[in-house]
């Protein structure tokens, strides 16, 4: 088994003060919401921190099969130094619900869309959770996930993936 992050996307809450502005918030996150990220995204070793302690990926590349506002789809395929390699999945939508990854027992995720056009991933495991913040540019050849690690005992550690698509 290949132990290495899989990076998350999630969206946040937004809290209305009234019914009103609730309508007004749900139109501004659908407007920014791209077209389609699906695609083959492959991470950027360069432009990616890895944790202390982490050993990095020969390759990792994530393979978006499905995302049409309704259903996203995706596979994280990585392969080590060592030759040794694995693959999670994911099947659910971009709608804030987690759903389970495949691949990683007792593991969910969920992904929402931002105002700003941001995907947001809260992903839950036994040891924590991650919520990771990805950015779109370049004409959505690029893909910079921000993100903020939380183990059980509070203890915190951030970390950027920048990926490329293929």
């Amino acid at each position: 088994m290949v132990k290495t992050r899989l990076t998350t996307i999630t969206a946040m809450g937004v809290v209305a003060a009234t019914v009103v502005a609730a309508p007004v918030v749900v139109a501004t996150a659908a407007q920014a919401r791209p077209p389609s990220i699906e695609g083959k995204w492959r991470l950027n070793p360069k432009e990616t921190e890895t944790l202390p302690g982490e050993e990095a990926p020969a390759e990792l590349v994530m393979a978006i099969t499905k995302d049409d506002g309704k259903v996203f789809n995706w596979t994280v395929t990585v392969r080590m130094a060592d030759g040794a390699a694995g693959s999670t999945s994911f099947s659910g939508a971009i709608d804030g619900k987690p759903y389970p990854i495949a691949g990683r027992p007792g593991s969910t995720s969920s992904f929402t869309w931002l105002p700003d056009g941001t995907l947001k991933q809260v992903s839950e495991q036994k040891a924590g959770f991650v919520v990771e913040i990805c950015e779109f540019s370049g004409g959505m050849k690029k893909m910079e996930c921000s993100a903020r690690q939380t183990d059980l005992k509070g203890r915190v550690n951030t970390y950027v993936e920048s990926f490329d698509r293929m």
